[in-house]
């Protein structure tokens, strides 16, 4: 009796809900560019979490059926962590690649990856991550005309924390790396910021081999409000951690802009626009820039004015929402002053300084 074809890429869907257009992220991988089935092609794993396989069977077109996997998950929780840890376990390919129910990629992308990574070695491919209705998510942001052999501090791979893309599957099992389901939100942090961040080569797939992320979908797990603490816990226990403390100071700095640039400030910017703001928010965002000034303290540094402003804000007790919401408004002004000179003028032209970083993020 023969031996089950070897897969060069297992991709890995996972489906959530009925109500998700999984065949048409099914329908997107098998246009990828690589035969589904047989040596050296793909083999295409939906992962039912807590639904029934046999409903979402009845979601795909009679023709991609027989090219699917469906595997059930049942864990009773809404975390995507499970469902795409089901998926690495089952995995026997050199590569894995995760697409979402509700995205898609671009004709031949999954075929370029590959490419791309059997070419150079590459532990990891990260393609281009486009809107749906248009426009381009810069994350992350390399250094100008920079596209094979990335960096992790001079190329800003802490701003992409996705494991959209290609990953080389041994990887991540030598390091151990799995989703962690602990978290409301963050669960892909700890796997993404040690794979980039613990050696390897990193390359970005051809502009035209996209990522499509579409935002069709209402029920995000992602989107569900939450409290501050619950928001920030991954990104404050990876900081915290006895891995970020091995890293050099460099690198956990990087870590640690992007977590305020990008986690905070999104987090705070939306609860005090809600009118939602309270001093235990304000609690808990001292706690995070106690823990920031301890492991790196830079990071502070190359903030720009109108970010330090709205940080005094929302540390003190008292403020209003109102107040909160304001000072964020004015630290989206990008262009003005405030928002592009950081207080001590020797930081001005940091890499993550504003003046760089959005030179760099136009290019994107």
């Amino acid at each position: 009796m023969s031996s089950p074809p070897t897969p060069l890429v297992d991709v890995i869907i996972p489906v959530h809900t009925a109500a998700r257009p999984v065949d048409r992220a099914v329908g997107a991988v098998l246009a990828g560019g690589l035969p589904v089935g047989g040596h050296g092609g793909a083999r295409l794993t939906v992962v039912c979490h807590n639904v029934d396989t046999a409903l979402i069977r009845d979601r795909l077109a009679a023709e991609h059926r027989p090219l699917v996997d469906l595997v059930e998950c049942v864990d009773g929780t809404r975390n995507p962590a499970a469902p795409r840890n089901l998926g690495l376990e089952r995995s026997s390919a050199r590569y894995v690649s995760f697409v979402d129910s509700d995205d898609t990629i671009a004709p031949g992308a999954l075929a370029a990856w590959t490419a791309v990574a059997e070419r150079h070695g590459s532990a990891a491919v990260l393609p281009r991550l486009v809107h749906g209705g248009g426009g381009v998510l810069r994350t992350p942001v390399p250094r100008p005309f920079r596209r094979a052999d990335l960096d992790p501090v001079k190329d800003r791979l802490a701003y992409r924390t996705t494991s959209l893309g290609l990953l080389r599957r041994e990887v991540l099992a030598e390091r151990g790396l799995r989703f962690q389901g602990q978290y409301a939100t963050g669960e892909d942090l700890g796997l993404t910021a040690r794979a980039w961040f613990g050696g390897g080569r990193l390359d970005l797939a051809p502009r035209w081999a996209h990522y499509v992320v579409r935002d069709d979908a209402a029920d995000r797990i992602t989107r569900a409000p939450r409290p501050l603490h619950q928001e920030l816990a991954a990104f404050v226990d990876l900081l915290g951690g006895a891995w970020a403390a091995g890293l050099p100071e460099q690198q956990r700095s990087a870590i640690a802009v992007k977590v305020l640039r990008v986690q905070l400030f999104g987090a705070v910017h939306a609860r005090a626009a809600a009118g939602a703001w309270t001093d235990a928010d304000a609690a808990t965002c001292r706690a995070l820039l106690r823990l920031v000034e301890s492991v790196a303290g830079a990071a502070l540094e190359v903030l720009p004015r109108a970010d330090r402003d709205l940080l005094d804000l929302a540390v003190r007790d008292g403020a209003t929402a109102g107040e909160v919401h304001a000072a964020s408004v004015r630290r989206r002004r990008f262009g003005r002053p405030a928002t592009l000179l950081t207080r001590d003028p020797r930081r001005v032209l940091h890499r993550e300084a504003p003046l760089r970083f959005m030179a760099a993020s136009l290019l994107v």
